[in-house]
């Protein structure tokens, strides 16, 4: 009788336990702002020689398209995000550190390479590009409309 005893009251908090964690998600939907995009209609802004971009954030990452020519170079940078690059398209040379020695690597479409936070990286597009990426957080650096001093090292397209 006792382990009956015992086991309805486990049954019974976990069922309370259950419920709240609905209540809780329920409000937290509630309260959140769901947002809708679409890449095809939005404009893209040129950022640097043959670098075009189209982006949007939420509250804790941000996505962002590039279209690049080939020989576009995105100089030597780093930031506090975790950034994870697709490349839908094309193929790019990047530089950055591997197991604490400078590196190579060519990522091709279909593949994804993901930099930890503050690793330095570098790109050249071998061939016309498009590159998917999501940066987490976003990027404080980039929610003002001037560009980071590592992009006004490539030359501007007007």
């Amino acid at each position: 009788m006792k382990n009956i005893v015992i086991l309805l009251a486990v049954i019974a908090l976990s069922a309370s336990n259950t419920a709240n964690a609905q209540v809780n998600t329920i409000d937290s939907v509630a309260t959140s702002k769901v947002q809708h995009f679409n890449f095809d209609q939005m404009e893209s802004e040129t950022i640097g020689k043959g670098i075009k971009r189209k982006w949007f954030h939420g509250q804790k990452g941000q996505m962002t398209i590039f279209n690049l020519e080939k020989d576009a170079h995105i100089p030597w940078h780093q930031h506090p995000n975790e950034q994870i690059t697709y490349i839908m398209s094309g193929k790019v040379k990047i530089k950055t550190i591997i197991d604490g020695k400078e590196e190579f690597v060519e990522v091709g479409a279909g593949e994804v390479i993901v930099f930890p936070e503050n690793v330095p990286h570098e790109f050249w597009a071998l061939e016309q590009t498009v590159d998917l990426d999501v940066h987490v957080p976003v990027r404080e650096d980039w929610l003002s409309k001037e560009l980071p001093d590592y992009l006004k090292k490539t030359e501007k397209q007007d």
